[in-house]
């Protein structure tokens, strides 16, 4: 059978999938229904990659057109000191490590007083929980940011931060978030999410808050009109059941806030974090399946984006073909994914739209995180 094209499917959708379920799934989508967890499920392991490939690209081409969204982006990681240990991060240190480091916030503003010839549109702001980034110290971080560049976007901390910072300062996270708004908080990052289910959750990160504290967390910052993003992590010790779990859960949340902007698979790099020795323990996933059940199930999230820090280049490229429709940004200065043994490149802004025009798609760069037109929800990086 040959693979039908997204446009040969907007005509006729249904009747060109080669079996019954994959019929009754693209009336689903062809008619706006919800699929379900055993819709999903099936999506993860027909033999019908094409198939699946031409559903996604065509809900992908009704729900966001021919346009990936860009941006360019610096990388704050103020410390990789944390209190937490959790097996499946290659980040973190303790103190007295050769690798750990802390930069001060005039240091960080020196950083990015030497980038800002280069068009930044966003700082992204991630680190470690550790006592001395408290928030006096992103009171002043921040500061010096809007000092540097109004226009600048801060993207900044993940829930499992802001739920430290809470209970560091003995005050509600509400109050957190409202200091941080006052100060130029943007909108949140979607890290920290890893798998939504307590049961792979507590073999990735057992010592991170539960699953339904990330969510709430997220609900909370949406309620005070504060857009974020949320990723999942994929490859690690979880089955595609726990995967469809995971979205299901974020689609509940976006059903009820309407606050995620992107939603971003992460791919688990096993260099230098303890989960990697146990490797007979992993089971690995095909990112362009993942990709593509993520664009089907979550209805309504928008933006699905596309790190190609995590995958390399050319499959980013070829993922922008199975739902996605952001390619992130260049990442400059990112330090996680580098040390868990990510893409060592250097990108640029004139790079990336290559290489979304060579992908038959139409570039757009985010500026200041608020240029996405009339039409369009805002979005923020990774």
């Amino acid at each position: 059978m040959t693979a039908p094209t997204a446009t040969e499917l907007s005509e006729d959708l249904i009747t060109l999938m080669p079996t019954e379920r994959l019929r009754a799934i693209a009336e689903s989508v062809m008619e706006g229904r919800r699929l379900s967890q055993d819709d999903g499920l099936y999506l993860f392991e027909t033999e019908h990659e094409e198939a699946l490939r031409s559903l996604a690209d065509f809900s992908r081409k009704r729900a966001a057109g021919d346009v990936v969204y860009y941006a360019t982006t610096f990388y704050i990681h103020p410390t990789n000191l944390c209190e937490l240990s959790c097996p499946m991060c290659s980040f973190y240190a303790k103190p007295g490590w050769d690798t750990a480091w802390f930069v001060k916030p005039e240091e960080a503003e020196a950083k990015i007083r030497e980038q800002l010839d280069k068009d930044l549109t966003e700082i992204h702001v991630v680190g470690g929980l550790w006592r001395d980034c408290n928030l006096d110290y992103y009171e002043d971080l921040f500061g010096r940011i809007r000092g540097l560049d109004k226009t600048l976007h801060i993207k900044a901390l993940t829930p499992v931060e802001y739920d430290f910072l809470a209970e560091l300062h003995g005050i509600p996270i509400e109050e957190v978030f409202e200091r941080m708004i006052g100060w130029g908080l943007g909108s949140l990052p979607g890290g920290g999410a890893e798998v939504l289910v307590e049961k792979i959750r507590k073999g990735l990160a057992p010592q991170k808050i539960t699953s339904q504290q990330f969510l709430d967390i997220h609900r909370i910052v949406h309620g005070l009109g504060l857009p974020s993003n949320v990723t999942m992590l994929y490859g690690s010790i979880e089955d595609p059941e726990h995967l469809v779990e995971h979205m299901c859960r974020v689609r509940e949340v976006q059903d009820d806030t309407g606050g995620f902007q992107t939603f971003v698979p992460l791919k688990y790099h096993d260099e230098n974090n303890a989960l990697g020795k146990r490797k007979k323990r992993l089971k690995p996933k095909d990112a362009r399946r993942v990709f593509a059940v993520s664009r089907l199930m979550l209805d309504n999230i928008r933006n699905l984006k596309v790190l190609w820090n995590y995958l390399g280049v050319d499959l980013a490229q070829e993922l922008l073909r199975w739902g996605g429709n952001d390619l992130s940004s260049t990442n400059t200065e990112e330090k996680i994914i580098v040390m868990a043994g990510g893409v060592r490149i250097e990108m640029t802004a004139q790079v990336m739209q290559n290489l979304i025009t060579e992908s038959g798609r139409i570039p757009h760069k985010i500026h200041s995180g608020h240029d996405y037109g009339d039409d369009t929800p805002r979005l923020c990086s990774d």
